[in-house]
């Protein structure tokens, strides 16, 4: 069964026996970390229930897959079903899956979350065609489409505004369409007849629903904001975000730095070089992203992502304490921006 996002969250709502496994895949690490908890949750209740939640990295899983078939066959010693996570899953569990699936009797489900698998690999090839597969493929939005939809509830509302106000609602507005519906209803009653939005209307009536995202925490980051950025690191990581799929994230920001930074050496401008981007920055991002490569220069970057991949490698590690190694990695990099940016 293939499901989109927003589907998948109805369902979830009443979920059944007959669903063994649930594959959420794309790029969107964020929207997979978040419906990967909620597969979870409408299974055994907590992801703290230790009895009835298990969580299995892809690296920690052999060839024959004896980790997979031990804990999905396993009872939980308190009854109920049990949910069974494989994090950063591949298209090497597919002849596992497809043993496991169609032999089973158990009430248990797997839930593989995954950002190598797309809709050509056999895994979800062969899932397309099951009732008890869920398959939801995430993906990052394009600017122009959550910009246009959002653009609608606008005008659904006898609402209007201008591009940097449209954008400065988006950033605030989250992957839940109804709560972001419930946002521009709040915005229109705040209007109280009034049609142009400005910025300010969006500051005072919009929460900022998106929350905590990885985002923030990259230009915390690389910005030397050093009690924000552990704040916001500790934040997303009771939200149920994992270690490497930040440590990810932060080696994608300084990788977009070292493009600017290449570009620049080659002759272009940093104002260019940041339009090159794709996809580009926000508005609100621009200045800060610029002072940025004010900060790190080329050697930097490259010492910087060095440090990030091997922290990432690490935190897949058996027996190396994940949270603690990427923390201590962030602070390393935010203190050294913080230093560089004094001396500037």
């Amino acid at each position: 069964m293939n499901f989109k996002p927003e589907q998948l969250e109805s369902f979830l709502q009443n979920l059944g026996n007959k669903v063994k496994c649930v594959i959420v895949f794309g790029n969107n690490e964020g929207q997979i970390a978040t419906l990967q908890k909620k597969c979870a949750e409408a299974v055994c209740g907590s992801t703290d229930d230790a009895f009835r939640y298990v969580a299995l990295e892809m690296e920690q899983i052999s060839k024959e897959g004896s980790e997979i078939y031990a804990e999905y066959y396993a009872q939980s010693l308190m009854g109920g079903r049990r949910a069974v996570i494989i994090k950063n899953g591949d298209n090497n569990l597919a002849p596992i899956i497809k043993d496991i699936v169609p032999k089973t009797n158990s009430e248990n489900v797997l839930i593989i979350a995954s950002t190598t698998l797309n809709t050509r690999s056999s895994l979800i090839t062969w899932a397309k065609e099951r009732d008890d597969v869920i398959i939801v493929g995430c993906y990052e939005g394009r600017e122009d489409d959550i910009a246009s939809a959002t653009e609608n509830m606008l005008k659904s509302k006898g609402l209007r505004a201008d591009v940097p106000t449209l954008q400065l609602l988006c950033a605030r507005l989250s992957p839940d369409s109804k709560l972001n519906q419930s946002e521009i209803d709040k915005l229109a009653i705040y209007m109280d007849g009034r049609e142009q939005v400005t910025a300010d209307d969006v500051r005072a009536a919009v929460s900022d629903v998106a929350g905590a995202n990885m985002e923030d925490l990259c230009y915390f980051v690389a910005g030397g904001e050093i009690l924000k950025a552990g704040r916001m690191f500790d934040r997303l990581i009771k939200q149920g975000e994992d270690a490497p799929t930040l440590i990810r994230q932060i080696s994608y920001h300084f990788s977009k730095l070292l493009d600017c930074v290449a570009q620049a050496e080659q002759g272009s401008s940093l104002e260019e070089a940041i339009r090159n981007l794709r996809p580009p920055l926000m508005f609100y991002r621009k200045r800060t992203f610029m002072k940025q490569l004010t900060i790190w220069n080329r050697e930097r970057l490259l010492s910087a992502l060095k440090l990030l991949y091997d922290t990432e490698r690490d935190c897949k590690t058996t027996n190396i304490p994940a949270e603690q190694t990427a923390s201590y990695a962030l602070l390393r990099l935010t203190g050294a921006a913080q230093k560089w940016l004094n001396k500037r």
